[in-house]
């Protein structure tokens, strides 16, 4: 009887892949001749993080489709496909490791990590959202917009950090963190206070944080919100 229980908790590479295929369709393609992927939302809304993930993602499809001899690429491979300098690939490939969502096969080859591939269609998906960031008891974009009130004043003022955690983790313990947030409105509050960290650099940072158990994570949507543990 246990173990038709515990039945219900095992899910298959095929389950994620079906799930995975559902939510791709929107963001890419994949060439039916030659397996290669072609993107299907304008470049300008996704960062250089996403283009490489979503790379790896169709890639990883096209080798289950039987048009790519393996699911892995490399950091040139990567840059002539997408564009993006080697250098910032490079980056953006150890932000998509250090996060789980990338895994390392080789001695310079990456590949999409198939159990969390839908977490990160997921963030690419809320990301070209851009939600509103409303502050805690700050009144909302609108009703701000209605009152005259420019909306980035409603934005905490906390200071400057030359570190990413000690930006997020200061801002979460503040009134803006009484409520759980998503990337997108942890990004604007610390580009209000003039901390230009990269897109790649908030998500990894939250999702180490979270993996550390300093952050906790829920679902809301389509997004993922993030709260200082025993907040």
């Amino acid at each position: 009887m246990t173990k038709e229980i515990l039945q219900e908790l095992i899910i298959s590479e095929e389950d994620l892949l079906a799930e995975a295929v559902a939510k791709a369709k929107n963001l890419f393609a994949i060439e039916g001749k030659t397996g290669r992927v072609i993107v299907r939302v304008p470049r300008t809304s996704i960062s250089a993080r996403g283009l490489i993930g979503l790379h790896l993602t169709g890639h990883y499809f096209s080798h289950q489709m039987g048009k790519a001899s393996s699911p892995s690429m490399s950091p040139s491979e990567l840059s002539a496909m997408t564009g993006v300098e080697p250098s910032t690939v490079s980056a953006r490939l150890t932000e998509l490791v250090d996060a789980g969502s990338v895994q390392k096969t080789g001695k310079a080859e990456f590949a999409i990590n198939p159990y969390l591939m839908n977490d990160f269609l997921d963030e690419i998906s809320t990301a070209r959202e851009k939600p509103s960031v409303p502050e805690v008891g700050a009144p909302s974009s609108e009703a701000a917009l209605a009152s005259g009130q420019d909306v980035e004043s409603s934005y905490p003022d906390i200071g400057k950090f030359e570190s990413v955690t000690d930006a997020i983790i200061h801002l979460l313990r503040g009134p803006f963190g009484r409520t759980p947030r998503d990337w997108g409105e942890i990004q604007r509050v610390l580009r209000h206070n003039s901390m230009l960290f990269s897109d790649g650099s908030i998500t990894g940072t939250l999702s180490l944080l979270w993996k550390s158990k300093r952050l906790r994570r829920v679902k809301e949507g389509r997004s993922f919100k993030y709260q200082l543990v025993g907040a």
